[in-house]
């Protein structure tokens, strides 16, 4: 006799791109008792949080932590730097990558792209010739498209992007705390990201760093950035001054961001990037010996989250529920990819027993699918890249 598992919601392992589980220690700090923003005490506790920030995103430049989602980071990165009837290069491999398009549009800027099939990373070379001749005020990336689990080269894009005197802005959502970020050395002007993925922090912060060349740029314009809430000229008095006040701050989720931060930087950015690595190549060989597709080629494949093609007649909808039947919630495509692929984050407090558990539920629910493969050899070929 067959007995269906139940799954106990409180057991679920969250293996989505975002957000990502999240410690209890981080946890329990979101849930202490809130005090007031213009207290001496929080602004010390802030002040903790920038300096911490700044490392997280190596840069020297200035740093911060707004209410709001990585999208807002984005939107407030380019608004900072750009005027109606600028051009803006956008550098689009993917759903997400391709948002900025319309961001830019919506802000009366005039939009070329860069686009590569799914699957695809935008190369330095491409970024150069778009670039040759013609006057962009900024180009916009994402360094990890969420969407297909591509990785691209940002330093060497960056290296391209400076020569031409335009503004840089990344979208590192998807990158921050699990790859190396070099805001610096990479010459990123506006390096946009948020709390909810690999930092794993609960959603609700949108974060960001901006260069000395972006801010002085920002602290000299003539005109008015778009948004009064997204100027950065007001939260740059918040920033080098937390004891100031632009707008009230989400007092508990920084609560919990101090925490994940202290956390991160005890690991320590190299080795943490070497752990997202383990697990993702974990991960990877697992779908392969399994014999399933993966959307990102093997030279962009990005190390906190992977995009997997189903194969024929699996219905995307049905088998996610029957994957979340056995306890682990996993995540669908995104634009073109929706129904075709689904996706699993590997990034923040992710360990190696979740990376097997994540694994053995998807071998389970393709063998009740009648997919034919080799049973537990994906769990076999995620253990031995794990040893």
């Amino acid at each position: 006799m067959i007995v269906e598992e139940k799954s106990m919601p409180e057991r679920e392992l969250l293996m989505v791109p975002g957000p990502s589980i999240v410690d209890p220690e981080v946890l329990r700090a979101t849930s202490r008792s809130t005090e007031s923003h213009l207290h001496r005490s929080f602004a010390e506790k802030l002040g903790v949080v920038f300096e911490n920030l700044k490392k997280l995103f190596v840069t020297e430049g200035e740093v911060f932590a707004i209410a709001g989602s990585g999208t807002l980071a984005q939107e407030v990165g380019l608004a900072n730097v750009i005027n109606p009837g600028d051009s803006v290069l956008n550098l689009v491999n993917g759903f997400f990558s391709g948002r900025f398009v319309d961001m830019t549009q919506r802000f009366g800027v005039k939009s070329s792209k860069v686009e590569v099939p799914i699957g695809e990373g935008i190369e330095p070379e491409q970024v150069k010739n778009a670039l040759h001749g013609k006057d962009f005020k900024a180009v916009t990336c994402s360094h990890v498209e969420t969407s297909s689990s591509v990785a691209i080269d940002v330093k060497a894009i960056g290296e391209v992007v400076e020569e031409s005197g335009a503004f840089f802005i990344v979208d590192s959502v998807c990158s921050l705390g699990g790859l190396e970020v070099k805001t610096d050395e990479w010459n990123i002007d506006m390096n946009c990201s948020c709390t909810q993925k690999a930092l794993g922090v609960p959603p609700g912060l949108a974060l960001l760093a901006a260069s000395k060349k972006a801010l002085e740029y920002v602290e000299k314009r003539e005109t008015q950035t778009s948004s009064f809430y997204g100027d950065l000229k007001g939260w740059l008095n918040v920033s080098r001054d937390p004891i100031k006040y632009y707008a009230t701050p989400p007092i508990n989720l920084l609560y919990g961001l101090d925490v994940g931060l202290r956390n991160i930087l005890n690991e320590g950015l190299t080795n943490r990037a070497a752990r997202h690595k383990k697990l993702a190549n974990a991960f990877r060989n697992g779908m392969k010996a399994l014999g399933l597709p993966l959307v990102a080629k093997p030279k962009f494949a990005a190390d906190t989250v992977t995009s997997v093609f189903y194969p024929p007649g699996i219905d995307d909808i049905a088998f996610r529920e029957d994957v979340g039947r056995l306890g682990v919630i996993i995540a669908r495509g995104f634009g073109p990819l929706v129904g075709k692929t689904f996706r699993v984050g590997h990034m923040g407090s992710c360990t190696s027993n979740d990376i097997i558990a994540t694994v053995s539920a998807i071998e389970r629910t393709l063998k009740k699918y009648k997919y034919k493969f080799g049973y537990g050899l994906g769990c076999k070929a995620a253990q031995e890249a794990l040893d």
